[in-house]
C-alpha cells in the first residue's frame, strides 16, 4: 500500500513562518503548510484571477496594469518568490557573472567597484 504523505523541501523562511501561524492557530506545523496550500489552489481557481494572465505578465507577454487587482496581487507574489527563490540554474548564471574580471561588485564601504585593481566606479 503506497504512503499518503511525501516528503518535499521547503524554504527556511517559509517553514519558520508557518511554524509561527501554526503555534497561533493550534495546528500542526503540516496543517498549517496544507492550509495555506489549499488557500493558495481555492485563489488559483478564484473567479477575477486568472492564473494563464498572471503566467502571461510574468513572461512579459502582457502588461500589469491590463491585470485586475487580484491578477496583480498574485503577479507580485509570484514575482518576489522568483527574487526570493531564484533558479538553480540562474543563480549559477548570476555567480558566473560575479566571478568575472570586469564584473562590478560592492566593497566592503558599500560603494561600487568595477573589479579592476585600483579603480572605483562609484
Amino acid at each position: 500500500m503506497a504512503s499518503s504523505f511525501a516528503t518535499v523541501k521547503l524554504n527556511t523562511r517559509l517553514v519558520d513562518a508557518a511554524r509561527e501561524e501554526a503555534e497561533l492557530f493550534h495546528r500542526s506545523l503540516s496543517g498549517q503548510i496544507e492550509h495555506w496550500a489549499t488557500l493558495g489552489r481555492a485563489l488559483e481557481t478564484a473567479q477575477g484571477v486568472s492564473l494563464d494572465r498572471v503566467r502571461a505578465a510574468l513572461a512579459g507577454g502582457l502588461k500589469i496594469e491590463d491585470l485586475s487587482d487580484v491578477e496583480q496581487d498574485a503577479f507580485f507574489a509570484n514575482l518576489g518568490e522568483a527574487f526570493d527563490n531564484p533558479a538553480p540554474d540562474l543563480k549559477a548564471g548570476y555567480a558566473a557573472l560575479g566571478r568575472q574580471t570586469k564584473a562590478a561588485r560592492r566593497k566592503s564601504s558599500g560603494r561600487k567597484s568595477s573589479g579592476a585593481k585600483g579603480r572605483n566606479a562609484a
